[in-house]
């Protein structure tokens, strides 16, 4: 038996043991307070409880500071489900807006903002416009978490309004206070990026001091901010979109794509073509780039110098990225991936490498982010290969790793692998190819493949090592294997088939072995590749040409017992093989082609039936009637530009990859494949024209700290006395005075007398926050007459009658 003496966790046991309502009525707080809290345990159970709203409302003017705690959680949870019986509490929770106790105004902050309701919405603007100038640092958090939820009431005529508070909040020197405005600024006006100017350097001060939450927004409205002012730098990875004075086409690989590839040994470089089209998709957006590319001949999207800028020299770029260096380290995941962001688009490519060992720690360290990761590390190895190529082992699997990490985890080995690092690599995915999933063991072929397209030296020792693995699985597949070993198969013989085209006449040999393992062969993909083989590489050195006699033969013999992919493969490898037969073969291949003709016509599949006679009209006016002058007839230079366009010399259409880009990096966007909902591309380059900065004060010591940051990798958080303090130590009245004395001018309004009386709502503020700059938009005041009473109105006054602020109010006005 469990004792839990003084808990309230019996509550959730049998919440039902007693009748709350007669509680709920009595004239003992205690009662009252036991009978809301069973109340909330059925919330918390999944119940609904809201037939009790009446009864609860009422104890909202209780005295009993535990008792309206729990009488504002409950109305936080129903209060936007019924709205009209929480307007019957209205003047309450206007009346604790002047409470003394902090808890008690922010309690009533967020439930006035929770009655989602036009009518009060003057009211609630009002609240949250003197809440933001409260003392206390969590008044004002909870203001700026308020403005989010007026924003979703389409509130345009306030607009104005909403973004001149989030500009004081954003001004304000809490941390707390900072990452809820920069969340109510991406959700009210995250395109008004001249909020930013203001403050830009306070807030890369204050960033490392921020919450984790508040850290990942607020980077990104940075990072925005300095791209829209400055541009892009010269010196990073997005320079692949700056013009240069000689033309030059996508593929074109520039000597900086270059450099850091040779300095790391590796066989390979930058693909430049890769990053053009991620760092345009980060610019352009995905709907943009799908309109840019339906051309059939597609303009280079490239920006003019002067929308970049140098990163060693301009100090808001070098301020950005030294403030966002400590958050590398961070011990949230969401974190270290936006800043890793933040220097693979702004920092210079020599400076970029202080992302990996990051990225590699939260990989080892976090099982449940390590996808997430990946995926972003996927995109980062691709176009920069030589960043992640001396950690090649980091990226090996285990055992414990899903279908899905092990996939891409191959992908990025595939990418970053060196003529150093290939022979481990490999030792590797020979333990690999013997795993019991047969579906990462065909992945893992298919990783073999594309290691050796980038390393032709490879080409050999990967052919020997796929034949001899197509071997094994033939024998395999005999003794009784199900269809599960044909993905191997499949897969292998895909490699084989494009390490071939890349040198076909060194691989003649190859090509005669996989014709001869034809007939043990039953997969019908990997028969119709070795019959595509045939008809490719038909005059390819001395022996193809001898054995495709035998092998037309075995194939017409065979062609009613195929499946449909081979049958239609055997009809274009024989049309192909006739086009180009000369000499004494020919007779053999004319009887053949005929036998295969007569044999599709009668097919039961309409797609053979319909190739038989195309292929039959096609050659019949000069293999099979020769010397015949009909209309239609071709000469045999004409035929044999006709097959070559239509078997033989198809252009290979090359798909670009979706899954790396378009989209931002850590953003859900980048991990769904597509524009997830409030997904914004950056901006673009120089778009925000701007006066002169101009610099608040105290930021002199981060801008001489941070024209430091070029050499090291590892960098203190900052040696402004400002930013050794911790958390708790940013004083309300500290933090309520800066943030009025920054930029407005009102510092003899920061003494304590005042801030009580500026906590009240005035009556010449409701009427100031319910009328438009224009005049569009008025209150009535008799709906106001009905929402607030006399009573109500005094209680406000009482207190200080004439402490109306005419300061403040020309202040909050925009």
């Amino acid at each position: 038996m469990v004792f839990r003496f003084g808990t309230d966790a019996h509550l959730y046991d049998d919440p039902d043991d007693v009748n709350i309502a007669p509680l709920l009525d009595s004239k003992y707080d205690s009662e009252k307070c036991e009978a809301l809290k069973r109340l909330l345990a059925l919330i918390a159970k999944g119940l609904d409880v809201s037939n009790f709203f009446p009864q609860v409302v009422k104890n909202v003017a209780s005295q009993s500071l535990e008792l309206k705690k729990l009488v504002y959680l409950y109305l936080l949870h129903y209060a936007e489900k019924h709205p009209n019986e929480a307007l019957l509490s209205i003047n309450c929770f206007q009346k604790d807006l002047g409470d003394p106790n902090p808890l008690v105004r922010a309690w009533a902050l967020r439930t006035m903002a929770g009655i989602r309701l036009h009518v009060i919405a003057p009211l609630v603007l009002v609240a949250v416009n003197r809440c933001a100038r409260d003392p206390t640092v969590y008044v004002r958090k909870c203001a700026a978490n308020a403005l989010p939820k007026l924003h979703d009431l389409r509130l345009e005529e306030q607009k104005s309004t909403l973004e001149e508070i989030v500009g004081i909040l954003l001004n304000d020197h809490s941390p707390a206070v900072v990452g809820a405005a920069a969340a109510a600024f991406a959700s009210v006006c995250p395109f008004n990026l001249s909020l930013i100017r203001r403050n830009y350097r306070m807030l890369c001060e204050i960033l490392p001091d921020v919450e984790e939450w508040g850290q990942i927004v607020l980077i990104g409205i940075l990072l925005r901010y300095v791209i829209a002012r400055h541009g892009l730098v010269k010196e990073s990875v997005m320079s692949s979109l700056q013009c240069t004075d000689n033309f030059h086409s996508e593929k074109d690989v520039s000597d900086d794509d270059f450099r850091l590839a040779k300095e790391s040994n590796h066989s390979g470089a930058c693909d430049s073509e890769f990053v053009n089209m991620v760092s345009r998709g980060y610019i352009e957006g995905p709907d943009e780039y799908f309109s840019r590319s339906s051309y059939a001949k597609r303009v280079p999207f490239e920006l003019n110098d002067a929308q970049f800028t140098s990163g060693k020299s301009n100090e808001d770029v070098k301020i950005l990225l030294y403030s966002t260096s400590p958050l590398l380290r961070s011990k949230d995941s969401a974190v270290v991936l936006a800043a890793a962001c933040v220097h693979w688009i702004m920092a210079p490519k020599e400076d970029v490498k202080r992302i990996i060992k990051p990225l590699l720690f939260i990989l080892r360290s976090s099982n449940v982010s390590k996808y997430v990761v990946l995926c972003n590390i996927q995109v980062f190895a691709k176009a920069m290969p030589s960043l992640f190529a001396p950690y090649h082992e980091d990226f090996f699997i285990y055992s414990s790793d899903s279908y899905q990490v092990k996939a891409l985890k191959l992908e990025i080995l595939s990418s970053i692998a060196t003529d150093s690092s290939i022979s481990s690599i490999f030792k590797e995915f020979q333990d690999y190819i013997r795993d019991p999933d047969r579906r990462f063991a065909a992945a893992t072929v298919a990783a073999i493949g594309i290691c050796t397209r980038q390393l032709p030296k490879m080409a050999h020792i990967c052919v020997d090592g796929l034949l001899t693995l197509t071997r094994q699985e033939l024998l395999t597949k005999d003794l009784g294997s199900r269809y599960q070993e044909a993905d191997v198969l499949v897969q292998a013989t895909i490699s084989i088939k494009s390490i071939i085209k890349q040198d076909p006449p060194i691989h003649e040999k190859v090509i005669v072995q996989l014709v001869r393992s034809l007939d043990s062969i039953k997969v019908p993909s990997v028969r119709a590749m070795i019959i595509w083989m045939v008809g490719e590489y038909s005059s390819l050195g001395e022996i193809i040409p001898r054995m495709l006699t035998t092998v037309l033969k075995y194939l017409a013999w065979c062609f009613t017992s195929e499946a449909l992919e081979t049958k239609l493969q055997i009809l274009s490898t024989v049309t192909k093989v006739l086009s180009g037969a000369t000499g004494e073969g020919l007779s053999t291949f004319k009887k053949v082609f005929r036998y295969l003709v007569e044999l599709a016509e009668c097919d039961s599949n309409y797609d053979v039936r319909d190739l038989a006679c195309f292929l039959k009209e096609l050659l019949s006016y000069n293999f099979i009637s020769q010397g015949s002058q009909g209309v239609y007839s071709l000469s045999e230079k004409d035929l044999h530009i006709v097959v070559n366009c239509i078997f033989r010399k198809q252009r290979e259409v090359k798909t670009e990859s979706i899954n790396y880009q378009f989209y931002l990096p850590g953003s859900l966007s980048h991990m769904v494949l597509h524009t997830a909902p409030g997904y914004e591309p950056l901006p673009k380059p120089c778009s925000l024209l701007l006066d002169d900065i101009n610099e608040p004060e105290g930021t002199r010591i981060i801008m001489k700290e941070a024209a430091d940051y070029s050499g090291t990798d590892d960098h203190g958080t900052s040696s402004d006395p400002s930013d050794n303090e911790s958390a708790s130590d940013y004083g309300s009245q500290h933090s309520f005075s800066g943030s009025r004395s920054s930029g407005h001018g009102d510092d003899g309004e920061s003494n304590e007398g005042n801030d009580n009386a500026d906590l009240l709502l005035q009556i010449s503020d409701i009427g100031n926050a319910a009328e438009n700059q224009n005049g569009v938009f008025h209150s009535s005041p008799a709906n106001l007459g009905e929402l607030m009473s006399n009573r109500a109105l005094e209680s406000w006054l009482e207190e200080q009658p004439g402490s109306s602020n005419p300061g403040m109010l020309e202040q909050s006005r925009p």
